[in-house]
């Protein structure tokens, strides 16, 4: 969907929709009597059409005003508008923006973040469909329009970003192996951003058995995807993303049940998020050192993959116990993670993977889970959550978890508590993995990578959930 912004003096088009909150006053454009005449509130939902002025006319209700959350009820109100818009013959639409409501942000108007929401909204991949899904161009109408342009710049560098994701998410396995995902990210072609591949060889150099073990069963090579944007002083510390890159889980020996593979390809949304960010970083041109990190593994079943029981030791020196080979994220993580902090000092790491299914038992589909070991990190990682659709919940890290983790052979096993308190154990595990006074948060986003159906801002699909909230965090340090 192609997104432009107008004056009202410049629309020409022949749909017009005009959303409205409940209690709002009209202005003398619109024929108030008309619009009582249709007993029009405004409430969510609630939806009238007639000719005005040449123009088919749609008011759309907005439902009741959030004063306090301005900016993210535009954004889902434009989500709303752009699934309607899919069901309207015309190519052409345009949607006023006009008496929405006051700017009271730093970064943006509130037609840049209706635009926003229209923009996640239209999203659709149909790469692999004989008919392709035709696409609107949607004008938005408001009396600041350049103003509003130059507003959406940075907010159309995370749509971006977000839309990247998903594409890489929504790409089936055999059409997106770890070799697959590198070259689609170097054919981005992205400002200001080295990108670094490790290669097996490479990666067993630096003993990162742990990653290379996963991948032992796959006929698909794995590599490690570095992506530096040293946009920042030169002497400033970055900061490190982690993005774990499972291409297809089948589970290795641990097999999946039939049901469980369903949607493995999305095992690496984790990655596709961190590219995402970095796209985004770029795109707006943060003033920032923030280095991306994605291990890319296929995990699968065959004579070669590892065992259970087997031990690796990992890059960090620290010995584990492979006690399921299903909870292969939490091990590809822990050897980038420490790459990422012996090559980069970072000033904070933050990882983040579709780690533990049981996020969907404890959240559904509305929160990600975060972990951590710093109060600035947490602040800085739940504000950005709020301030964005991405939103997370933090869970404990206890002491008593890490007892949990002990192995009668090994420094720890990757698994432990019988299945209780699963994701907590999982980013128990990690923690081990972060050096003494390194901020570190973990976000487990396997409860929130993927809808089963459609929503306002993110159709049925790949979220690109991490982008919006990683590209926030990031610039919330500045």
């Amino acid at each position: 969907m192609k997104i432009e912004f107008i004056t009202p003096a410049q629309n020409k088009t022949s749909v017009l929709i005009i959303p409205i909150f409940e209690g709002q006053k009209l202005s003398s454009d619109f024929d108030s009597k008309a619009i009582k005449a249709y007993q029009f509130e405004g409430k969510a939902g609630q939806m009238v059409s007639f000719m005005m002025d040449g123009f088919l006319t749609y008011l759309f209700g907005a439902g009741k005003k959030d004063e306090s959350n301005l900016d993210l009820s535009l954004q889902e109100l434009g989500g709303k508008i752009a699934g309607f818009i899919k069901t309207l013959p015309q190519k052409t639409v345009s949607v006023c923006a006009c008496g929405l409501g006051h700017d009271k942000t730093k970064t943006a108007t509130p037609a840049a973040h209706l635009a926003y929401g229209l923009g996640l909204g239209s999203y659709c991949f149909d790469e692999y469909k004989s008919e392709k899904t035709d696409e609107h161009t949607i004008e938005v109408v408001s009396k600041t329009a350049s103003d509003d342009e130059k507003a959406f710049q940075p907010l159309f560098a995370v749509m971006d970003g977000i839309f990247e994701a998903r594409d890489l998410i929504s790409e089936p396995a055999n059409m997106l192996s770890p070799a697959d995902f590198v070259e689609a990210v170097k054919e981005m072609k992205l400002s200001n951003v080295k990108i670094n591949v490790l290669d097996k060889k490479q990666m067993e150099k630096l003993n990162m058995n742990l990653l290379l073990n996963v991948a032992a069963g796959a006929a698909k090579e794995p590599y490690l995807l570095v992506m530096e944007y040293m946009n920042g002083k030169k002497n400033d510390q970055p900061t490190v993303l982690v993005g774990k890159g499972v291409c297809y889980d089948s589970g290795g020996m641990n097999l999946k049940p039939a049901s469980g593979l369903t949607h493995m390809k999305y095992d690496m949304s984790g990655g596709a998020a961190v590219v995402g960010t970095i796209l985004a970083l770029s795109k707006i041109g943060v003033k920032q050192n923030v280095v991306g990190i994605v291990p890319l593994v296929e995990n699968m079943l065959s004579s070669t993959a590892q065992h259970v029981d087997d031990v690796w030791q990992s890059m960090s020196g620290q010995t584990v116990e492979v006690g399921n080979t299903d909870a292969e994220g939490r091990l590809i993580l822990a050897d980038a993670l420490w790459y990422g902090q012996e090559n980069y000092k970072p000033s904070e790491i933050i990882d983040i993977a579709t780690l533990t299914g049981v996020m969907r038992y404890v959240f559904a589909d509305e929160y990600a889970g975060l972990f951590t070991n710093d109060d600035r990190l947490r602040t800085l990682v739940s504000s950005a959550g709020a301030k964005t659709q991405d939103k997370v919940w933090e869970l404990p890290l206890s002491p008593a978890y890490e007892k949990m983790l002990k192995s009668n052979i090994a420094d720890m096993t990757n698994i432990g508590g019988n299945g209780a308190a699963g994701s907590a154990m999982a980013a128990t595990f990690l923690k081990k993995f972060i050096k003494k006074d390194t901020p570190w948060a973990h976000i487990d986003m396997a409860s929130v990578c993927w809808n089963d159906a459609d929503k306002p801002l993110a159709p049925k699909g790949a979220t690109g959930f991490g982008v919006a909230l990683l590209t926030q965090v990031v610039l919330d340090k500045e």
